[in-house]
């Protein structure tokens, strides 16, 4: 399975313009395999709509509308068309779908002053889905006017809304909505998903998002650097589990977590790394706290390490861990750790001389964080196993020295200039974890939700990547799995409220088996439509 890409605004009219000029497909058959891909989408609704309203607007996005205004009608829908151009106002391949309305006799009403506003939401009222193809990728300012009053009218109204390509009124590189923006219960995004369809609040104005093919050839997009975790892509890079196994086939963890009042981040950490598969997970922890993380942890090895003061584990404490860490696969260190001098140097020698991958979150990135930045970077980029960090943009602030809002106003360019700057995999955390290489590669995440907004799911995130790194799973792929997997599980929880860390960690294993099934599945849309979010 190819990766499904995701291009911005401008990568996606450079393979546009190469698929039509370079490799001969008119631009009107993909406007018109554009709208079959919309009809297809709500033919597969269930209940199936029998009134249909369609709001076009001008470019191309306008004349996907009118396109699959026409292929509506003749599939036997009811379907209402209103524009917000003039007569005769389309250009390109979006006047072909305007003239061929006009010669077959096609009712199409106009929306281009307030006066019509009072018929529109009278025919809204009737639908029982809308298409809006009022903006598309082309959007760069917040819409206004007739369009922002017509935006509002289709949210205002009861019946659920098919965008196409992106809501109206969302930019699709950052998914922001300046302005007034369409409220979707499904967007079918056209030959590969835009960056906006995935951060919100983009994300939660598209509802589910399908990835639409319409005949635009791979081969444009190979060298594009972004890409969505799908089940179907990251299923085959789990290692496999074979019949013959034992406890030794499946790696060691080390845990290096706890201090005074956070005990348990250490024992999240723990049992995420058993519940993601490894075969054996050792705890270091503070010497003072051990008896007790013994009595909760009966399948993990806790392992008392000396203390500078309670709780707070002793620089020296690296030898003993560097000697252990000899043995096991993949290291985690942070839930929990005292942010203080000691944590700080315990975690640079670590650094420098770890033997196996290392993820580092929580007290250990506050402590790599107290390092100079010069010599921050020289610890990560020194490192001689691959280091995997995974901030929320609250620490991703404290290390870089931008504030939490210049981090959430671009993620993607923050996560992949930082991994490359450092040299390391970068997990930004948040609404739509976003995963980094060195070498500029992007993976979105599609799963997740509220049930992650709570206290300790960091935690989880963390061992379940050390489990998956232990396990033999490349580190960039672990990253992106981790995060999938991670989401999947808080999904798989009811919609509501009152969950804990404890509640998602018990359903790994379902989400495990979810990915498998996922992966297997052919796509629940037909041939050519493909959800990027498990449903």
């Amino acid at each position: 399975m190819r990766a499904v890409k995701v291009l911005t605004a401008a990568a996606m009219r450079e393979v546009d313009r190469r698929t039509i000029e370079e490799c001969g497909l008119p631009g009107i058959v993909l406007m018109e395999n554009a709208a079959m891909r919309v009809v297809e989408a709500i033919l597969s609704l269930r209940p199936a709509p029998v009134q249909v309203l369609v709001a076009a607007g001008p470019g191309n996005n306008g004349g996907d509308g009118l396109a699959a205004a026409r292929l509506l009608q003749q599939a036997g829908f009811a379907v209402t068309l209103w524009s917000t151009v003039a007569p005769g106002g389309y250009r390109g391949d979006a006047a072909i779908n305007e003239q061929f309305l006009r010669h077959s006799g096609f009712a199409v009403k106009h929306i281009l002053d307030y006066g019509a506003l009072g018929e529109l939401r009278a025919d809204l009222d009737r639908a029982d889905l809308v298409v809006d193809a009022l903006f598309g990728t082309g959007l760069s300012r917040a819409a206004e006017g007739v369009s922002a009053a017509v935006i509002e009218a289709v949210n205002a109204a009861a019946a659920p809304v098919l965008a196409v390509d992106l809501p109206s009124g969302i930019r699709a590189d950052s998914g922001e909505a300046p302005g007034a923006a369409v409220q979707a219960r499904w967007t079918v995004s056209l030959a590969f998903p835009k960056p906006g369809l995935l951060q919100h609040p983009g994300a939660a104005l598209a509802g589910e998002v399908m990835v639409g093919e319409i005949g635009i050839p791979a081969h444009l997009a190979a060298a594009e650097k972004a890409a969505v975790t799908t089940a179907e892509l990251l299923y085959p890079a789990l290692p496999a589990r074979p019949q013959s196994s034992h406890k030794g086939s499946f790696g060691r963890v080390l845990v290096i977590a706890g201090s005074t009042g956070m005990s348990g981040a250490a024992v999240l950490a723990s049992e995420a790394a058993l519940r993601g598969g490894a075969g054996l997970v050792y705890l270091a922890a503070p010497a003072s706290l051990c008896t007790a993380l013994g009595a909760q942890l009966r399948e993990v090895i806790v392992i008392p390490l000396p203390e500078s003061a309670p709780g707070v584990i002793e620089p020296q404490a690296a030898g003993l861990l560097l000697e252990k860490a000899l043995r096991c696969d993949a290291l985690a260190a942070g839930p929990g750790l005292a942010p203080l001098k000691e944590t700080a140097a315990l975690i640079g020698e670590l650094l420098r001389r770890t033997p196996c991958p290392a993820v580092l979150d929580a007290g250990a990135l506050a402590a790599l964080a107290s390092h100079p930045k010069e010599g921050r970077r020289a610890l990560l980029q020194g490192a001689g196993q691959p280091v995997l960090l995974t901030p929320h943009p609250g620490e991703m602030a404290a290390l870089t020295g931008l504030s939490t809002g210049e981090i959430q106003r671009d993620r993607p360019a923050a996560a992949r200039r930082f991994a490359r700057e450092w040299g390391c995999i970068l997990v930004l955390k948040g609404a739509g974890t976003i995963s980094a290489s060195p070498g500029g590669e992007i993976r979105f995440n599609p799963t997740g939700g509220p049930a992650l907004a709570t206290a300790g799911t960091g935690d989880l995130l963390t061992g379940l990547l050390a489990s998956l790194l232990a396990q033999g799973t490349a580190p960039f792929e672990a990253a992106a799995a981790a995060a999938y997997i991670h989401g999947l599980a808080g999904d798989l929880l009811p919609e509501g409220r009152g969950y804990r860390a404890g509640d998602i960690l018990e359903l790994f294993p379902e989400a495990f088996q979810r990915l498998r099934r996922e992966a297997a599945a052919p796509s629940r849309r037909g041939p050519f439509l493909r959800s990027i979010r498990p449903l």
